[in-house]
């Protein structure tokens, strides 16, 4: 959370500086609506991807509001743009270290050097029960909300394909583990299962995502996936991932034992 909470509090000391800086009339709407801008981040699901057309549509609605652009037009256009800049930027902010179940046991891996710099994350895996067990820690740029913060960051992970970054290292593992199981980490896509989007393990409803590993070009399905995702307020989101080879005698496609695990370790 201490992310999102240095995040916010540097926006709005950079919007009142800009404000400020070389001006005799300060611009009171747009700090107060850069402080609403910035409140919803931590309420408004899909954060800033839907508080940013609304705040257009709002400027264009009034004529209060428009005769007010027309007055503070560039200044403004400039505090939006180093507003957005900053707030990617924190995505880079360090995120915490992933813990695993103990039943587990050590991880087999502690990164992923085929994941994306941008936004931050860290990446354990674990061989476990004949699965390829992943729990991955990432900055949301886009919202420090709990709400639809797992189901938001995961169509923006699939939309950029940084879903197919992560789950190489997924591959590569089951090559090495699993001697049935032999595939090029270069030539595979994932296929997106329709699923109800949640499932309850416990007493809660955690959302997820589960998706089929196929070989490009074939129709045949080598491994499934399943995605639970866990938010967290501030913009650090984990997601467990497990990968089974199609070869296991496993047949709970939600793996009840693996995600039950993890969330009685946490």
């Amino acid at each position: 959370m201490f992310g999102g909470i240095l995040a916010s509090i540097v926006l709005l000391a950079v919007t009142f500086g800009m404000l400020k800086l070389k001006t005799e009339e300060f611009d009171k709407s747009m700090m107060f609506g850069a402080i609403g801008c910035i409140m919803l981040l931590w309420v408004i699901p899909w954060g800033m991807l839907v508080i940013i057309p609304i705040a257009i549509i709002l400027s264009i609605a009034s004529p209060a509001s428009r005769e007010e652009w027309n007055k503070y037009k560039n200044r403004r256009i400039a505090m939006s743009i180093v507003l957005i800049l900053l707030l990617n930027l924190f995505a880079f902010y360090p995120v915490s270290e992933p813990e695993g179940a103990e039943q587990w046991g050590n991880p087999i891996a502690t990164e992923n050097p085929h994941a994306a710099a941008w936004p931050a994350s860290e990446q354990y895996t674990w061989f476990y029960d004949g699965a390829v067990v992943g729990i991955v820690n990432a900055r949301t740029p886009h919202t420090f909300c709990t709400w639809s913060q797992d189901s938001s960051s995961m169509a923006l992970g699939v939309m950029l394909g940084m879903h197919d970054q992560r789950m190489r290292q997924s591959i590569e593992v089951m090559n090495s583990y699993i001697p049935a199981f032999s595939t090029d980490p270069e030539t595979f896509s994932l296929e997106e299962v329709e699923t109800e989007g949640s499932h309850q393990y416990g007493d809660e409803d955690y959302f997820v995502a589960r998706f089929n590993v196929k070989k490009d070009g074939f129709e045949t399905t080598l491994a499934t996936v399943l995605i639970v995702g866990f938010p967290n307020a501030g913009g650090e989101l984990s997601l467990l991932s497990i990968t089974r080879p199609l070869t296991s005698s496993q047949d709970d496609v939600f793996e009840e034992k693996i995600v039950l695990q993890y969330i009685e370790s946490q």
